[in-house]
């Protein structure tokens, strides 16, 4: 079971519980069925079916970042002030690949995106590399304004304890549809990301939004 599906079951779980403190009168299967119908399912034996039966969530595709690694790792050293620079480098590199979850060291993670990086620097590079004349690096150019936005990403999901946080390359799959949101655009390279990178249709970023949550905080919070 993916980190996604453990962590909506241990959600419900979880609130399911809390409620059976507060109305000891319901029983914990009335209680589950009642958290479950809050998250939009029927009940929570459908709420576990439809974990079952989901799509698993896309395989992640590190082709570009892999080709673009040298570049990639050289401009997060530019945008690093503290050392050691070469350990942050790497720590900041490895992010990419790793898929926030309640094992991780939040608070470590959170205090490391919001003061160790200048995400605003990061952007610009990106800006430059594919909104310059010279098209040869515009895929660079989206991919390095996505991580910018992905490092905040991950500083929210943790300042929130939310400790669940999709890997780079299925986060930009859901960056492309948000900020570049038109089926058709008139960048073939565009195109090509979105061919490359596509995603979970039962996780998305609303048109704009970059910072990322799973489906079940956001119902929780009220945002769906």
């Amino acid at each position: 079971m993916s980190d996604e599906k453990r962590n909506l079951v241990a959600h419900a779980k979880k609130a399911a519980k809390k409620l059976c403190k507060s109305s000891p009168e319901k029983s914990h299967s009335q209680c589950l069925n009642i958290i479950a119908k809050s998250l939009g399912f029927r009940d929570y034996h459908n709420l576990l079916q439809h974990n079952k039966n989901q799509a698993p969530i896309v395989e992640d595709y590190t082709c570009l970042v892999d080709k673009y690694s040298k570049v990639i790792n050289k401009v997060l050293a530019d945008c690093i002030s503290k050392e050691p620079k070469d350990e942050l480098v790497n720590d900041f590199f490895g992010l990419l690949s790793t898929t926030i979850n309640t094992d991780t060291d939040l608070e470590r993670i959170e205090q490391l995106t919001r003061w160790t990086i200048d995400k605003e620097k990061l952007k610009q590079y990106g800006y430059s590399f594919h909104e310059g004349e010279n098209k040869k690096y515009e895929d660079l150019g989206y991919i390095l304004v996505a991580i910018s936005h992905y490092y905040r990403s991950i500083m929210d999901n943790c300042s929130h304890q939310i400790g669940e946080h999709i890997s780079f390359n299925n986060y930009f799959g859901y960056w492309l549809r948000a900020i570049h949101p038109n089926a058709r655009t008139n960048s073939p390279t565009l195109e090509k990301l979105k061919q490359l990178y596509p995603y979970n249709g039962d996780q998305t970023l609303s048109i704009g939004a970059t910072s990322w949550a799973p489906r079940w905080w956001l119902q929780d919070q009220g945002r769906l």
